[in-house]
């Protein structure tokens, strides 16, 4: 594990310890640091204190110079806004530390940086195949561990919160808001396609979904799974996912173009249109109670007054104001809506008819399931950490261009 990933799992643990001590009333909290304090001790070892201490330190010093406001005071989009923009900090990192990486073992010396595992989460077929593998025949994949993890707690977020990691967590929707706030200064003015042309668009992250779900429960027989995940082109797949960008030919300049151009054409582009995991985690999350609610009874319409703010700030277009309960496959729990509503009507929340998760805690869910599972995986199970040595990995860099299934 190298120290971005341990220090953005620590991160996730300490928001969930200040969580839980701005929320102290009664027992719970108590029993949730707790709890917290002893999975750390048994899972942690000096990687993950110097991370914590990295983190705690400068939190502890900035706080002191310049107070920040308790978490219940942030509104839900300055919230989501500081998440989003440092793990795409702690991504950008990732990348520069793996291209590096990359780099040095192409030139036959040995790497003074480790490889960051995290990039494995962009394997989804290598990810699906290890779950199907460990949670089949017990078999834990070698060479792309926190790929299977991955998947499975990207998996258990969408039963619980549906899509909300794609609006609170993913770097790629900031980096899509990027490129489409640049082509609208350049080209003013949001471009809408009309809606059969839209339910074509959508349609094509259910075909890469539909493929990638045949690649990885039918294309490869159970008898023939430990002989893949042994193969060298399932242990080169970080790199042969790297050059298919990187290392342009016609096909993946046209595929990169694609995604370029609905990226910056359409707001959500690329979520809306071309993201398999958004597909998948959409799918999922038709199983969750937890979503968007308008209590027609305090909302300003049954005053008679024409407000639809909420549909208005919804990135994904979905008529809210119209809605009892928002089912789209599109929703995010973003909240955008939630925080357009007048504070003195607030008929929206997230949550079951009867209960309201606040935004913080929806921060903190998220955090448990995808921070501090895969950390608890590293220090209780061993299972994130590529076993593939760097000597082999050096080889199949040098073969990669011949490598096949």
């Amino acid at each position: 594990m190298s120290l971005i990933e341990a220090m953005t799992m620590a991160a996730g643990l300490v928001y969930l310890v200040l969580l839980a001590w701005q929320a102290r009333s009664g027992w719970p909290w108590c029993l949730a640091l707790g709890l917290l304090f002893l999975l750390w001790l048994v899972a942690t070892d000096s990687l993950l204190w110097l991370a914590l201490g990295l983190v705690v330190v400068p939190l502890a010093l900035w706080h002191r110079y310049r107070p920040q406001p308790a978490l219940g005071e942030l509104g839900s989009q300055p919230l989501r806004a500081w998440a989003r923009h440092l793990l795409l900090l702690c991504w950008g990192l990732v990348a520069v530390q793996y291209g590096l990486h990359v780099w040095q073992l192409g030139q036959g010396t040995s790497p003074w940086l480790v490889r960051p595992d995290v990039v494995d989460g962009f394997l989804p077929i290598a990810g699906g195949l290890g779950l199907r593998a460990w949670l089949g025949q017990g078999l834990v994949d070698p060479h792309h561990p926190a790929a299977t993890i991955t998947v499975l707690v990207l998996s258990l977020s969408a039963l619980l919160l549906g899509r909300a990691f794609c609006a609170w967590f993913c770097p790629l929707g900031v980096v899509g808001e990027w490129l489409h706030g640049l082509r609208n200064r350049l080209l003013p003015g949001e471009w809408t396609p009309p809606r059969w042309l839209d339910w074509l668009l959508r349609a094509q992250k259910f075909l890469v979904l539909g493929f990638l779900l045949f690649i990885i429960l039918l294309a490869v027989p159970a008898a023939a799974l430990p002989g893949y995940l042994a193969s060298p082109y399932h242990q080169a797949a970080d790199m042969k996912m790297g050059a298919f960008f990187f290392n342009l030919s016609l096909v993946s300049g046209l595929c990169l173009g694609w995604v370029l151009l609905l990226t910056a054409t359409f707001r959500q582009g690329f979520c809306r249109y071309l993201c398999p995991y958004g597909a998948w985690l959409a799918l999922l999350g038709l199983l969750t109670p937890l979503r968007i609610r308008r209590d027609p009874v305090r909302c300003l319409r049954s005053s008679g007054h024409d407000c639809d703010k909420c549909s208005r700030a919804c990135p994904s277009r979905i008529q809210v104001h119209q809605l009892i309960a928002v089912r789209s496959l599109e929703c995010t729990s973003c909240l955008s809506c939630v925080a357009a509503c007048p504070r003195r009507a607030d008929a929206l929340h997230l949550g079951t008819p009867h209960r309201r998760l606040s935004p913080r805690r929806l921060l903190g869910l998220l955090c448990l399931l995808l921070l501090v599972l895969p950390l608890l995986s590293y220090g209780l199970l061993d299972i994130w950490v590529s076993q593939t040595p760097l000597a082999d990995r050096h080889d199949l860099l040098q073969r990669l261009p011949w490598l096949n299934h």
